[in-house]
């Protein structure tokens, strides 16, 4: 089921908050890093990118034990007016993306409306609109389509793919990377709410664990740029999430604690982001 990892829902996404979100805005986001990454980062990417499958796949699990839509968990989308560093709107594709899969599988069509237009105009104010393919995000959405809840799963994965392909060619490593910093930070605060809302058992969700597992992944990922302020930002909000990471995949069995304890951290670093 999924085990690369919960994590293309992140490539909905994007860069960090830049330092203060003072700094003047460019529709240009000039990294140009492709050239130079090591031959770790592309294992930890590819290892990483292509799990949005994975993760609706989680979600319908969650739905099929009894879980609810709550809708206080996702950002809301009139949120995107108020980025406007490139490290907000960048993150916030990241987590809008994590968010769009979330209501793609409890089927919350006006919502995913809504959510796509902020992505969109993200995308724009970071000059990468044309990295996203807008007939699979007019799918997702469409009413009264034929389209089950796995077909259009796919279609968001296949958005977000293609959109990191291209930015990747176009040199933007780095935006690529914080967007999938993004994804999973909302992706751990998705699915830990819905298990502990719905008082789910923990033991036997190996989804959870897996999506966990990843931390490390996008920290190694991040610490390629260590030098840039926005990737040492997020580098230390994930590596703050170290002792509570390592006290879940540590272990063999997981207990609603352990969910309640990353949850609570990670919703910290996602206020901070959203």
């Amino acid at each position: 089921m999924m085990k690369n990892t919960l994590f293309t829902v992140l490539i909905g996404a994007a860069l960090l908050m830049s330092s203060c979100g003072e700094e003047q805005v460019t529709n240009e986001y000039d990294y140009d890093r492709s050239d130079s990454l090591s031959v770790d980062y592309t294992r930890q990417s590819l290892t990483i990118r292509g799990n949005i499958k994975e993760t609706s796949g989680f979600y319908l699990l969650l739905k099929s034990k009894g879980s609810e839509f709550n809708s206080s968990l996702a950002n809301a989308s009139g949120n995107a007016s108020k980025y406007s560093s490139n490290f907000d709107r960048s993150v916030n594709m990241g987590i809008y993306g994590a968010d769009l899969n979330y209501l793609t599988v409890f089927e919350q069509n006006e919502a995913a409306k809504s959510t796509v237009e902020a992505i969109s105009k993200l995308a724009s104010s970071l000059g990468i609109e044309n990295a996203f393919d807008n007939k699979s995000f007019d799918k997702i959405v469409a009413d009264g389509d034929s389209l089950d809840l796995r077909e259009k799963s796919n279609l968001v994965s296949k958005a977000f793919r293609n959109a990191e392909d291209q930015m990747y060619s176009e040199e933007r490593a780095l935006m690529g990377t914080l967007m999938i910093s993004g994804g999973w930070i909302e992706s751990v605060y998705l699915t830990s709410s819905i298990i502990i809302d719905n008082e789910l058992d923990a033991n036997g969700l190996s989804d959870f664990w897996v999506l966990v597992y990843n931390h490390e992944s996008v920290m190694k990922m991040l610490n390629v740029f260590g030098d840039d302020a926005d990737a040492k930002k997020m580098y230390d909000n994930y590596n703050s999430l170290v002792p509570v990471v390592k006290m879940i995949t540590n272990k063999g069995k997981l207990t609603n604690e352990d969910v309640k304890a990353i949850n609570v951290e990670v919703a910290k670093i996602r206020a901070s982001l959203i």
